[in-house]
């Protein structure tokens, strides 16, 4: 157990936070409760009631935190590329993030949980807002996708990555191949973007990309 100092309301938050994402991913979210998170922390259990009210609120924000870190990198990705965003660019971040096997359990635990399904997510429409932007920014002027387009082709690669991340192993061995054959993924990875860049692109009458 930490030791318990005096400490501001931001520190505490901040530190909580930290203490909860590390021990799910040592045990997963099905396994930590508030009380634990408090002593790994160094604070009053009630401390954790305090600024979170359940603990299905405080994997939300400790799945908020992880998506604002995935937010900043295709951002960063946007602002780095010549041109219109390319969707393998992007989808490289998603995959790069699902990798990290902690993020894909907290996501999974947070979709499940009754608490959480139908929750706005503000942090999906930054997400969006942050394509378009770069989208409508490198096309200067000319005929862009729709935003209900972008929506679109941001859901579909959203679920196919995710759904992946979930069940490829399984499929691919199912299928009769080595899931741990990178091969497999980098083509899916591949497969994924090129589709989506034709739809992206399909009603503004450019030329898709990768």
């Amino acid at each position: 157990m930490a030791p318990r100092r005096r400490r501001d309301p931001a520190e505490s938050r901040a530190e909580l936070l930290a203490a909860a994402a590390e021990l799910i991913r040592q045990r997963g979210p099905d396994n930590v409760s508030l009380r634990q998170i408090a002593e790994a922390a160094g604070v009053a259990h009630g401390l954790v009631s305090h600024y979170f009210g359940s603990y299905a609120a405080l994997v939300r924000e400790v799945l908020r935190v992880e998506n604002d870190h995935m937010e900043a990198r295709v951002r960063e990705r946007i602002r780095t590329q010549d041109g219109v965003p390319l969707a393998a660019g992007i989808m490289d971040v998603v995959f790069d993030t699902l990798a990290d096997e902690r993020y894909l359990r907290l996501f999974v635990w947070a979709e499940m949980h009754a608490d959480y399904r139908g929750a706005t997510r503000p942090e999906l429409v930054e997400l969006i807002d942050t394509i378009e932007a770069g989208i409508r920014a490198a096309l200067a002027g000319r005929h862009a996708p729709s935003r209900s387009r972008i929506e679109a082709v941001v859901l579909i690669g959203l679920s196919a990555a995710y759904g992946f991340a979930v069940g490829g192993r399984s499929w691919l061995a199912g299928l009769g191949h080595d899931p741990d054959d990178p091969v497999h993924a980098a083509e899916f990875r591949i497969q994924l973007a090129r589709m989506m860049g034709v739809h992206m692109v399909e009603e503004s009458g450019l030329e898709p990309a990768g």
